[in-house]
Order: structure tokens, then sequence, then C-alpha cells
């Protein structure tokens, strides 16, 4: 399953279930192509089950479908397109709406801001120096796109399976997520500024070299997977499958592929094939989940920070006032969720944050909109598994506020901004704030929230909530 996709395989109940999303050719062997990462795996029939689902894209159709031909309904598919990361659904549809409804606003908007990003941001030698001044290593390069400057000292020969090379698709990467950033608001009626400068990112190879110029700015920089600084105005990331969470995974795979290796030259001399070839299968198999680990890990905190950065650039949120941390965080949690290897778009719903959610959601003391929108979910957040709990509740009360009431949420961003620089954050402020916006009745809205995150489901669950209910 997944965008575009139409079935997917996994391992049957009793033995660990893995669920990929790709496509499946089934005969007496099945035969798995990952969407993305150019590898085909080859399973027993007995040791997979294969689920049809329609993926994002089949859910778009069928919504775009129903829309029939009222321009706004269309364009309420277009945005479903947009959050599902693709772009050129998204644009298509766009297009349709304005070849029949040619002054239609938010379409128009829509293409005027493609006309926007489409158009390279000019080089500003002064951006190149300001980023070597951020890091001072001569080894590192520069690499450009449209609307970023990366800094970075990753290999220049792509890895294999892929197209590009690390540096490429991260900038792949967070461009896909500068366009869809700025296009949700457009598409909504929602004006944001334009940044006039390529934005600053940095990608260490090694965890080392990250934790070392981390931990020399703020010792509690050890635990960040990677950081924005709205001081100086850059993201700052390292590749992730170099990180200790990593190492002995490398080593179990190493060792497993030269054991595979030589079981095939054994097998060329003996004849024996059989558990050679699961030797093999299941050594590629774990190669391939690694690989999307990795990838996931790499998606999900660039796209996290991207939005921290674009936030803060866009005039969205307000990049030299304070601001609860419920709110810079919920938003960054909204963006971040990758899928299968590939970035799943905007308000994509996490499993895990879903879960930590619904972990605090029966203690009405801790898990209520006042106590999040008074940032003391996080104040008073003594333990890690707090902070944790922590997000899940920012990150739900942001994807209930975006999902049902974006503009009063932008309004509440914009806000915040208006606040005087050194403006002390207390509860009583920040509930003032929200009311303001809100209303002050704050029972019925979070009445109206938990409603809507007891009807929220996963992909996994909308598209194959059989596997879903399997466990």
């Amino acid at each position: 399953m997944g965008p575009g996709m139409g079935g997917g395989a996994a391992p049957r109940k009793g033995r660990g279930r893995i669920v990929l999303q790709g496509k499946v050719t089934s005969g007496k062997t099945v035969i798995y192509e990952h969407p993305t990462l150019r590898d085909k795996l080859y399973f027993n029939l007995e040791d997979v089950k294969i689920i049809k689902a329609k993926g994002s894209r089949g859910e778009f159709q069928s919504q775009l479908s129903k829309a029939g031909k009222d321009p706004d309904e269309m364009m309420k598919a277009a945005v479903f397109a947009l959050k599902k990361g693709l772009l050129r659904d998204f644009y298509e549809t766009v297009e349709r709406i304005l070849k029949s409804h040619p002054e239609h606003e938010a379409a128009k908007k829509v293409m005027d801001l493609k006309a926007r990003i489409d158009t390279p941001l000019p080089d500003n030698p002064e951006t190149e120096k300001k980023i070597r001044a951020v890091v001072k290593r001569k080894n590192m390069r520069i690499e450009k796109s449209k609307h970023y400057i990366l800094l970075h000292d990753t290999p220049e020969k792509p890895l294999e399976g892929h197209s590009q090379n690390r540096a490429q698709e991260r900038l792949a990467l967070l461009e896909k997520v500068y366009e869809s950033f700025l296009q949700l608001f457009s598409a909504q009626d929602i004006e944001l500024n334009i940044p006039e400068e390529r934005l600053m990112v940095v990608l260490f190879n090694k965890e080392a070299d990250y934790l070392e110029y981390a931990t020399a700015i703020s010792p509690s920089l050890r635990s960040a997977l990677g950081f924005w600084s709205p001081a100086n105005n850059v993201a700052i990331f390292y590749d992730q499958g170099t990180g200790e969470d990593y190492a002995e995974l490398n080593e179990i795979l190493k060792s497993m592929e030269a054991d595979a290796e030589q079981a095939k030259k054994n097998a060329m001399k003996t004849g024996g094939g059989a558990a050679t070839a699961d030797l093999v299968r299941r050594t590629k198999t774990l190669k391939l989940l690694v690989a999307v680990d990795k990838e996931n890990a790499d998606i999900k905190t660039v796209s996290h920070e991207c939005t921290h950065q674009m936030a803060g650039n866009t005039g969205l949120l307000p990049r030299h006032v304070d601001i609860p941390r419920w709110v810079h965080e919920g938003l960054a949690t909204y963006f971040e969720a990758p899928g299968e290897a590939t970035w799943a778009g905007i308000g994509a719903v996490n499993e895990l944050r879903l879960e930590w959610y619904k972990g605090l959601e029966p203690d009405r003391t801790h898990s209520n909109i006042k106590f999040i929108a008074t940032d003391q979910i996080f104040d008073f957040a003594k333990s890690h598994g707090a902070v944790v709990h922590g997000y899940g509740q920012a990150w739900a009360l942001t994807h209930f506020l975006m999902e049902n009431h974006v503009e009063k949420f932008v309004e509440y961003y914009r806000m915040l901004g208006e606040m005087p620089a050194a403006t002390p954050l207390n509860p009583d402020l920040l509930n003032d704030l929200f009311v303001k916006v809100f209303g002050d009745n704050l029972k019925d809205l979070d009445g109206e929230w938990r409603t809507f995150m007891r009807s929220l489901q996963t992909d996994l669950e909308r598209q194959a909530p059989e596997v879903a209910e399997e466990g």
C-alpha cells in the first residue's frame, strides 16, 4: 500500500508482522518491489499476506470523482492530494478548476504562487559566507537548489539503489516540504511571506561530527537529532544511519551479507540451494528494512526542523519572540510524518503520536485544551515519558485545529507574533490569547476535539482495516 501503490505484502501473523508498501506480483513466488529504493524481494507464497488497497492516490481520485464539477469541492480534493504529498495531482486538479472557472480565486493564487516557486532564487555570495561562518570546516562543500543552500560533507556517490547522492536527496526533500508548506496555506486563502534568500542548511555525514558541533553550542543538544537556530537561521542535521542506534544493526547486516555470500559459493560446489536461498532472502529483506528505517529517521527529522525554519521565515510564527512550546512542536510534528522511505505529506496520522495522545487522553487534568494551550503540558513535564506525552497532545491539538479551524489558528499564530519581544510567557497570558481567538467556551471546543480524535485513523486503518486489527 502507499501513494500510487496497488498492494502490500506482510509476513503472516505469528512470525512477526512487517507491513511493506509497494508493488506485488504473485505467482508461486511473491515478488515485492519497493516504490522508492528500487529493489525487489522474493517471498514464499505461504509466508506473506497480500492486501490490495487504494493507496493515497486512489483515495484522492475517489474524492475528486465525488466532487464532480463543483470547483470548491474539487479544490478540497486538491488540498487532500497536497497533504498526501501528491503535488502533481494537486496542480493538475487546480488547472482543471481554472479551465472551467478561470476566475476561481483560490486556484488563481495557487498557480501564481507556483510560478514564483518555480523561479530559482538568485545567487547571493553573502549567503554562502554566512553559512560557512556558522560551520567553519574547509572540507564541507556547497550544494544548491532553487530555495536552499546546503553545506555538507556527505559522499558524492549515491548509495546502492539510489539515483541521487545524500545531499541531492536532502535538497529534494527540503524543496518538497517548502513548496507544500506554502501551497497548503495559499490553497486555503492564507497568505504567507515568501523567503527572498535561500534558506541555509548543514548536513554532517557523521553523527560524531554533528555532536561535536552541536554540544559546543549547548550540551542540551546532545539528545537532539537535528535543530534549527532562529538566531542564525540555519538548520543542522546529520545522516542518521551513521549514529550509535544503527551501529550494532549495521554489524549484524554486514555479518549476514558475508554469510550469504559464502553460502552462495558453497552451494555452487555442493548443489544445495534451499537453505542458501532462504538466507539470501532474509539478508536482502533485513537490508531493505534497515534502509527504509534509516531513510524514515532522516525524513522525520529533516521535515520537522524544515517546518520550524519555514514557519520562522514566512511570518507564520515569529523568529524573535518566545512562543509556547506546544505551538512550534505541534506544527513541526504535523508536517513531519515519514512513510516507507518517502515523505508521507502534511498532516499524515502518525501512529506513534496517536498512541502517545491516547495514552494521556483519559487523564482530563493534563489532557485538556487549556492545560495544553497554556503550555503547562511541557512546563510540568519532569520526565522523558511526560515530554513524550506532551508531544502527543501538542500534535493532536494542532492536527485538530489545522484540519478544522485553520483560519483561526493562523490568527492565533499571528497574535503570538505581535507580542513584544521581551514578553515573559505565563499561563494567564497564554490563556487570554487563546480565548481571544477561539472564545471562552473551551469546554465545547475540547469536546469537539475529542470527537475528532476518536474518528482519526491512520492510512493503514483506513485502507486495510483487517491488517490494522491484527495489531
